[in-house]
């Protein structure tokens, strides 16, 4: 289908197809890769990092009896055991599993000393992370199986919605429940909207699902258009046994609640998608080279290879046809607009076109004017963001030796070196997170403002853009159109049609544009406006900070030569030497200071700040390609009217031709796709 779209090249520039052809060849890569991918999610300390060490047979992922995950990691297969951190401004970072347990996760003693001396909050730390890699040659992962360890849910919304947005790009979830708490009502509300997300990916999906014939075809769509979500209810071992029937009724009910299922159809669920498991009893036995037969993931062990090798094909292979579909029914509209169009006699489709071209004008404008708000807004943000970065660090160089006091000491002992180094490196650490913390408030401030505004002028915009691509498909497709009826004219919109000049244009949308793609676009840009957006610049300048005003050791590397010691008293116990260790301490706090108003550094803070406006530029481009090729279609379609050169016939039977193969080719496609379906059934 692919291939056909692509090699038909002039019916493609005709219909745009492009798109559809690039969406079909990513969807093959994504089948070739071999990759299926388990999401696993749950409330903090739940067990889902034991339960899946317990399923590699070996103790590979961080666990404690504290949350400990603090970031996604994606566990896949490879043949050198390896750990790769990723950052928000894709750096990466490699680290042996020592190092990562040391440096990344939530109970390592160092990880709390640098939170609680560095950080606010968590969440301060986890900004210029993105996600950690474990790629490691274990059984279980071989065949292209990955896991997506996720940190716990109901610690921030923008950590909450980072889980959630990888819901798409997994096969398969595994939700992980505490029988100590059966489904808390924030489970509840994680669950409900969890399963929305779920809905509205495949929704989107098969939205354009063509009906199959038989009461068997509906069973099998209805079987595998879903993402399976396995339930783990872990920690029973904490259960008393006389307790444990009536905490089995609960989450039964709990279920019921949830699913919208009765209480019959969610107990036949236990044992094929519902899992009662002693996660730490199974990892236990593990450990001591048992196997962990009564622990319940043995049987979610057993089910999961079931599910890998009867199932994992179709699961694969249901997104892939539902994007075939999808692509085969945009064609046959394209098409069918088309040749609608084309049959048209010369006066009527000029006065069409001519109906559109001041729709047409009011669009690119739109798209003018929104790219112009977009570089205003980037230019104004950058400048005023650089100019305070200087002005507050510039500041604090002046300021410091006024606000930042050391410890009194009159004279130390050499055994309270060590305690004078401690106190002074904290105080220096608090000061440096206090300037930190200061900054992060008034640049989030500032990019948060322009982003704010911006997104609601956008939203303005392509309000009116979709309204007025609406008008223009309803006079090409022939309807009546009252403007009346319709919002005010726009004040983009030109009073006289002569003066719209229309350019022929190598593009093809007819009258099937992007309004949802466009809809799409602009939530994707502005979906993240808020604390979690302003990360990227944040994490810029933090790092710049941490760089910069790391001063450990304190003391002894900052005096060199001069740290002399002679005679009955050492120089650290006589007072006027202390005043110059001081006075060498701040001169060199200074240095590091001035250090963050480098050139790189500033231009490295203005990068970021650019970038995060980058999202709104997409969605212009997007829209400028869509004007430029329904302008162009249009026009391309008047001169071949025109023209003695092109025969109509022959076009209509290119045309048709196409939508023929493409039809030909999904009813190929559904046939393997039922095929297959049978046989796993059978």
């Amino acid at each position: 289908m692919s291939s056909s779209i692509s090699t038909s090249k002039e019916a493609s520039e005709k219909l745009a197809l492009s798109g559809f052809a690039k969406s079909l060849g990513s969807m093959v890569d994504k089948l070739e890769s071999g990759e299926f991918r388990f999401l696993i999610i749950g409330d903090f300390n739940r067990g889902k990092s034991t339960i899946l060490n317990a399923l590699f047979k070996q103790e590979l992922l961080p666990m404690g009896v504290t949350a400990t995950t603090a970031i996604p990691t994606f566990v896949k297969y490879g043949d050198q055991k390896e750990v790769i951190i990723h950052k928000e401004d894709g750096a990466t970072e490699k680290l042996s599993l020592t190092e990562y347990r040391k440096n990344y996760t939530l109970n390592s003693k160092s990880v709390k000393e640098k939170l609680k001396k560095f950080y606010n909050e968590i969440s301060e730390w986890l900004d210029p992370l993105d996600h950690a890699e474990f790629i490691f040659p274990l059984d279980a992962l071989y065949g292209g199986i990955e896991f997506i360890d996720t940190a716990g849910l109901n610690h921030t919304d923008a950590e909450d919605e980072k889980t959630f947005a990888y819901v798409p790009s997994c096969h398969a979830i595994l939700f992980v429940l505490s029988a100590e708490q059966q489904i808390t009502k924030k489970e509840q509300d994680y669950l409900e909207k969890f399963l929305r997300k779920k809905k509205e990916v495949e929704d989107l999906e098969k939205k354009t699902q063509i009906t199959l014939q038989d009461e068997v075809d509906t069973d099998i769509q209805k079987e595998h258009l879903t993402r399976p979500i396995f339930y783990l209810i872990n920690k029973w071992e904490k259960i008393d046994n006389h307790d444990r029937q009536e905490i089995h009724e609960a989450f039964a009910e709990r279920f019921s609640e949830c699913l919208d299922l009765s209480l019959e159809k969610v107990e036949q669920m236990w044992g094929e998608s519902i899992f009662d498991v002693y996660a730490k009893t199974a990892l236990s036995k593990v450990v001591k080279g048992e196997d962990f037969s009564g622990t319940g993931l043995d049987l979610f062990e057993k089910q999961l290879n079931h599910f890998l090798i009867n199932k994992r094909l179709i699961t694969e292979i249901t997104q892939a046809v539902e994007s075939a579909r999808n692509v085969s029914s945009q064609v046959a509209e394209k098409v069918g607009d088309t040749l609608k169009l084309m049959s048209e006699d010369l006066e009527s489709l000029e006065k069409k076109i001519d109906k559109a071209k001041p729709h047409i004008e009011v669009m690119k404008k739109i798209v003018q004017l929104l790219q112009e708000k977009v570089d205003d807004s980037r230019e104004t943000c950058v400048h005023k963001v650089s100019s305070e970065y200087n002005n507050y660090f510039s500041e604090l160089i002046v300021k410091f030796e006024r606000d930042f006091t050391f410890p009194s000491a009159n004279g130390l002992r050499d055994v309270q070196r060590e305690e004078y180094t401690e106190q002074l490196q904290l105080k220096l650490s608090q000061y440096r997170q206090q300037q930190i913390d200061n900054w992060h408030e008034i640049s989030k401030g500032i990019v948060l403002g322009h982003l704010s505004t911006l997104k609601d002028f956008f939203q303005d915009e392509i309000s009116e853009y979709q309204s007025k691509r609406e008008e223009i498909r309803e006079i090409l497709n022939g309807k009546t159109f009252d403007s009346g009826e319709r919002i005010q004219v726009s004040s983009h919109e030109n009073t006289s049609p002569d003066e719209v000049s229309l350019t022929t244009a190598q593009a093809g949308a007819m009258t099937k544009m992007i309004v949802g793609a466009t809809g799409g676009l602009l939530g994707t840009a502005t979906a993240g406006i808020g604390a979690a957006t302003a990360a990227n610049v944040y994490a810029g300048t933090h790092i710049l900070l941490a760089a910069g005003l790391t001063l450990t050791p304190i003391g002894w590397a900052l005096l060199g030569a001069s740290a002399l010691t002679g005679g009955a008293l050492a120089w650290w116990q006589k007072r006027n030497e202390i005043e110059k260790f001081q006075q060498s301490m701040q001169k060199k706090v200074k240095q590091e200071f001035e250090k963050i108003l480098d050139k790189s550094n500033v231009v490295s803070v203005e990068e970021k700040v650019s970038a995060v406006f980058e999202q709104f530029s997409h969605v212009v481009q997007h829209m400028n390609n869509d004007v430029s090729a329904l302008e162009g279609s249009l026009n391309n379609l008047l001169i071949s009217k025109k023209s003695s050169d092109i025969n109509l016939e022959e076009e209509a039977l290119k045309l048709g031709k196409l939508k023929s193969d493409i039809s030909s080719q999904l009813n190929e496609i559904e046939s393997r796709y039922e095929s297959i379906s049978l046989s796993m059934l059978n």
